[in-house]
C-alpha cells in the first residue's frame, strides 16, 4: 500500500462507515489517511467500498471524464450516435480507431485500470490475514476487479495489468475468471444479503468471461446456477459536490446535447428502448437530438448482472456446444413478446443466433454488453452498420469495420513491460 491513501473518492456509504471502521481520522490533512494508522482488517470495509465505487464510476458514472464504459462503448458499437463536434468522439463513432485517440485512453482504458488497481490493492492488503477467506471485503473487491478486467478483455485486442506485459483477450478473461472464482468462494462462505448478491453477480460475471473466451461448457454450467430473478445493479445518489462520481453517468450525459439515440434503435419501436425527441439538434447543429429515457434520473440504478443475462449466456453456449436451438427459441419467444414483436420464424442455427443477439441488444441496450457481443459474434451482429455504409453525417465518409480496440499509446509508452 502507498504511504498515504486519499479518501476523497470513497463512496457515500463508505464515508459513513469510516467512523465505525476503526480508522484514526485525527490527521493534519482531512483528505488523507496515513498508512501507519490503518488496520487492514478493521478498515477493509471502507477501502473496499471506495474501490467498489471506482468500478461504478468506470462502468456507469463519469468521474473526471466525459464518459464511462457504457457511454463510450455505446458510441463505438452504435447503440448511440454522437452529436459532438470533437474529432476524437466522431472517430470512435465511425470506428476509426488509432492508439493516440484521447478518448480511447481516458474513457475506455484508464477508468477500468483504476478500478482494477484499487480493488486489487484491497486484496493485496488483506492477503494473509486470518479472515481472508471469510471477509466480505475480499469478495467485494474480487468481484469488481473481475468485472473491470473482463470488460477490458472484451473490448481490447490486448490487455495489461499493473504495468505488466501484454496479455491476449483470453488471458485477460482468465485473469477475470480467477477473481470471479475467488468472489464466489468467499461470498459462498458468508451468510448475508450482500454476500448473496455478490455470489450471484460473480456467477454471471464468471459465465460471461467463459463465454467471451469460448469456453462454452463452463459458461453453460455456471450460468445455470443463477436464479432467473436475480438482479445486481449499481447504486447512485445525487450529491451536489460529487454528482459525476456518485450519480448515474448515462443519465448525466444524456441530459446534455451530444448523446443521440441511434436511428436503428429508434426504429425498433420496442418498449425496451425508450427515448424522447429533445426538440432540436445536437451540439453539431445537424443531428436531431433524441435522448434516452431508460435511465431517467441521476439516482437511477444500472443493471450489472442478472438472471436474464445468465439465461442469454446459457442459450448461446448451448447453441455453440451442440447446435441445440430449444433454449434459445424459448428465450427468443419470451423476449419478442416483451418487445411487442410477432413470433420468430427462423430455423437454422445461424438464424437463431442472430435473433438471440438482436433480442439481447434490445434487452441490454446501454448496459455495456453490446460491444462484447458484436466482437464475439461478428457474423450475427445486431444493429451495427456494415463497414462501408454511409456515416450518418455524410461529410465524414463511411463507417469502418468494428474491431477490437488497440491499446492506447499512453499505456505502451509508459509501461516498460508492454
Amino acid at each position: 500500500m502507498h504511504s498515504s491513501l486519499s479518501v476523497r473518492g470513497v463512496a457515500a456509504v463508505g464515508i459513513a462507515a469510516l467512523a465505525l471502521a476503526g480508522c484514526n481520522t485525527d490527521v493534519s490533512n482531512p483528505g488523507v489517511v496515513d498508512a501507519a494508522t490503518i488496520d487492514p482488517v478493521a478498515d477493509a470495509r471502507v477501502f473496499s467500498l471506495s474501490a467498489q465505487q471506482d468500478f461504478y464510476v468506470a462502468y456507469a458514472g463519469q468521474g473526471g471524464q466525459s464518459g464511462n464504459y457504457i457511454n463510450i462503448s455505446a458510441v463505438y458499437s452504435n447503440e448511440t450516435w454522437t452529436g459532438a463536434v470533437r474529432n476524437e468522439t466522431i472517430d470512435i463513432s465511425r470506428h476509426v480507431i488509432v492508439d493516440t485517440n484521447l478518448d480511447l485512453n481516458s474513457q475506455f482504458w484508464v477508468p477500468l485500470q483504476v478500478a482494477i488497481g484499487t480493488n486489487d490493492q484491497v486484496l493485496s492488503v488483506l492477503k494473509g490475514t486470518p479472515t481472508f477467506n471469510t471477509d466480505i471485503a475480499v469478495a467485494r473487491a474480487s468481484l469488481w476487479s473481475g468485472y473491470s478486467i473482463a470488460l477490458l478483455g472484451e473490448a481490447f485486442c490486448q490487455g495489461a495489468l499493473h504495468v505488466g506485459p501484454a496479455l491476449t483477450p483470453v488471458q485477460m478473461q482468465d485473469s477475470a475468471i480467477v477473481r470471479f472464482q475467488q468472489a464466489i468462494t468467499v461470498a459462498g462462505a458468508i451468510t448475508s444479503a450482500e454476500a448473496t448478491k455478490i455470489l450471484g453477480a460473480a456467477r454471471v460475471g464468471l459465465a460471461r468471461a467463459y463465454l467471451q473466451k469460448g469456453d462454452n461448457a463452463n459458461a453453460l454450467a455456471t450460468a445455470n446456477l443463477v436464479a432467473p430473478t436475480f438482479v445486481a445493479t449499481t447504486a447512485h445518489i445525487d450529491d451536489a459536490q460529487a454528482r459525476t462520481r456518485l450519480g448515474d453517468g448515462v443519465f448525466l450525459l444524456s441530459s446534455g446535447n451530444t448523446q443521440v439515440v441511434a436511428t436503428p434503435y429508434r426504429l425498433l419501436a420496442d418498449p425496451r428502448v425508450t427515448f424522447v425527441d429533445a426538440g432540436g439538434n445536437a451540439q453539431d447543429g445537424v443531428t436531431r437530438l433524441y435522448r434516452q429515457t431508460k435511465f431517467a434520473a441521476i439516482t437511477a440504478p444500472v443493471r450489472i448482472a442478472s438472471g436474464l443475462e445468465a439465461r442469454y449466456i446459457a442459450a448461446e453456449a448451448q447453441l455453440k456446444i451442440n447446435g441445440s436451438t430449444a433454449p434459445a427459441l424459448a428465450l427468443i419467444a419470451e423476449r419478442r413478446t416483451a418487445g411487442t414483436q410477432p413470433p420468430f420464424t427462423g430455423t437454422t442455427t445461424q438464424q437463431v443466433l442472430a435473433e438471440l443477439m438482436d433480442q439481447r441488444a434490445r434487452d441490454f441496450w446501454l448496459e455495456g454488453k453490446h460491444l462484447g457481443d458484436v466482437l464475439r459474434n461478428p457474423t450475427a451482429a445486431a444493429l451495427v452498420p456494415p463497414a462501408g455504409s454511409p456515416y450518418y453525417r455524410p461529410t465524414f465518409g463511411n463507417f469502418q469495420p468494428l474491431t477490437c480496440l488497440p491499446v492506447p499509446f499512453a499505456e505502451k509508452a509508459n509501461n516498460p513491460n508492454f
